[in-house]
């Protein structure tokens, strides 16, 4: 999902936690069955696309519901995930993507629990 198609159904009234959720749930069911090094490659290149609550929080990064999953991109949930991608970029052919997968669907799973909490939170 590119930041402008996230900017553009935002702008249709979708909301912005949804879209990065659909993000991630996108890249998670794109790398079950990624298995050439160009698939991880293209990985890495959706995992880099910004949200679009980054540009909603711009200035106000705390107040965004994923902040602690993310922190401006500094969490260790993030940077162990970004780390992984990157190996498997570069040699993610050779590489079981057990791996891989495992830490998506983690890092996905800490953005739903971010929501539910937030639901938890409004009730």
């Amino acid at each position: 999902m590119t930041f402008e198609e996230m900017k553009s159904r935002h702008e249709e009234g979708e909301d912005s936690f949804d879209l990065a959720l659909e993000k991630w749930e996108r890249i998670l069911k794109y790398s079950e069955t990624a298995f050439h090094l160009s698939h991880f490659q293209e990985i890495l290149q959706a995992v880099q696309v910004p949200l679009f609550l980054c540009e909603e929080y711009s200035s106000q990064c705390q107040k965004c519901p994923i902040f602690n999953v993310c922190k401006q991109g500094r969490s260790e949930d993030w940077t162990t995930l970004m780390r992984i991608i990157q190996a498997y970029a570069i040699a993610g052919d050779m590489l079981s993507k057990e791996l891989l997968f495992a830490k998506i669907e983690l890092f996905n799973n800490k953005l739903k629990a971010c929501k539910d909490e937030i639901y938890y939170t409004l009730n």
